[in-house]
C-alpha cells in the first residue's frame, strides 16, 4: 500500500550519535566499529584534538561516503577535567585559554571570554581543520555546549547566533532541537523557552536544518546506580519520542585498562553507553518501537 503524505509525517526518526571522536584512538577505533554495525549512525569529531590520526579518519571518511553515517564538528571552546587541556585552533581563540594556553575546563568560563568574533574565528579554524584532514562535515554541535550561550550571556543567543550564520553559510545542520521537552521537560522556564524560540525562529530564517527532539543521558557516573539503569533510562525515552527526527547523542568509550587509567572513574559510563548500542534488548526496543534509524535530520 502506497504511504499517504500523512503517515510519512507520522513516523519516527532517530540519529544515533556517538560524540567524541578523537578523545582517544581507541575509542577512535570503537566508533568505526560502531557505525560499521549499524549501532551509531552519526559521530562528531573534535577538531582541537591531537588524537586524530590519518587512518581512522580516513576510513570514517569512507564510512560517510558509502552513506553509513554522518559528520559532525564537535566545537569546542573548553577541556576536560580528566584528561590534558586542548589548544585552541585560532589567534582569537587564545583569548579563551587559560595561562597554560589550553582552554579553560568551565563552560561559564569559556562562555564569558567569547565574544562573537572569537566564536566566529575559532568557528572557521575548527571547520578547516576538519578540512585539512579530508573530512566533509555536515553538521555542528558543541562540546559541553558552550556555543548555546546559556551559562554567562545576557544575551543568551549572543554565541548561538554566531553558529546559525556559520551553519548557514557552510550548509550545516545544526545540534539544537525544536522542542527541548526531551532535555528540560514539560515546562521550559522563561529563561530557556525565550531565547530558544528566538533561536529556532532565526535558524529556519537562515534555513539551517533542525532535529525535532534531541535526548541524552544526562548524569555523571556516580549518580547512575549501574549499567541496567544507564539501559532503563534510554529504554524510557523510546515511546517519547515524536514524529519527525530525533537526535540521541552518547559517548561510547573504549573498555580497555588504558582508558580506565587514563581517564579515571568517569570512564565507566561510557563503557556502559558503548554496551547498551550493542545490546540485543536496545536493539529489540527501536524494533518493537517502529523508529528507523537515519543518519541526518
Amino acid at each position: 500500500m502506497e504511504r499517504t503524505g500523512l503517515d510519512m509525517d507520522r513516523r519516527r526518526r532517530l540519529v544515533i550519535t556517538a560524540d567524541d571522536f578523537g578523545y582517544d584512538p581507541a575509542t577512535n577505533d570503537l566508533v568505526l566499529a560502531l557505525i560499521r554495525g549499524g549501532f551509531v549512525t552519526s559521530t562528531t569529531v573534535l577538531a582541537v584534538s591531537e588524537e586524530l590520526h590519518p587512518r581512522q579518519l580516513a576510513l570514517l571518511q569512507h564510512l560517510a561516503d558509502a552513506g553509513l553515517c554522518t559528520i559532525g564538528l564537535h566545537f569546542a571552546t573548553t577541556s576536560d577535567r580528566n584528561r590534558s587541556g586542548w589548544r585552541p585552533l585560532s589567534e582569537q581563540g587564545r583569548a579563551l585559554t587559560e595561562a597554560d594556553g589550553r582552554l579553560p575546563t568551565g563552560g561559564t568560563t569559556a562562555e564569558r571570554r567569547a565574544t562573537s568574533r572569537i566564536i566566529g574565528a575559532e568557528l572557521a579554524a575548527q571547520y578547516s581543520r576538519l578540512d585539512e584532514y579530508g573530512l566533509r562535515p555536515t553538521r555542528l554541535d558543541s562540546h559541553s555546549g558552550t556555543l548555546y550561550g546559556l551559562r554567562a550571556h545576557s544575551d543568551q543567543n549572543k554565541p548561538l547566533r554566531e553558529g546559525i550564520r556559520f551553519a548557514a553559510e557552510h550548509d550545516l545542520a545544526l545540534r539544537m532541537p525544536r522542542s527541548v521537552r526531551l532535555v528540560v521537560g514539560p515546562i521550559t522556564p522563561p529563561q530557556i523557552s525565550r531565547p530558544h524560540a528566538a533561536a529556532v525562529e532565526s535558524a529556519d530564517h537562515h534555513g539551517v536544518r533542525l532535529p525535532a527532539e534531541m535526548a541524552t543521558n544526562p548524569f555523571p557516573y556516580p549518580f547512575i546506580r549501574g549499567y541496567r539503569s544507564l539501559l532503563a533510562y534510554y529504554l524510557r525515552l523510546l515511546p517519547k519520542l515524536p514524529a519527525g527526527t530525533t537526535e540521541i547523542f552518547l559517548h561510547p568509550g573504549s573498555d580497555s585498562p588504558a582508558s580506565r587509567h587514563r581517564f579515571g572513574g568517569s570512564w565507566i559510563k561510557r563503557i556502559w553507553e558503548a554496551r547498551m548500542l550493542r545490546d540485543p534488548i536496545w536493539r529489540a526496543a527501536l524494533k518493537t518501537q517502529n523508529i528507523e534509524l537515519v543518519t541526518t535530520w
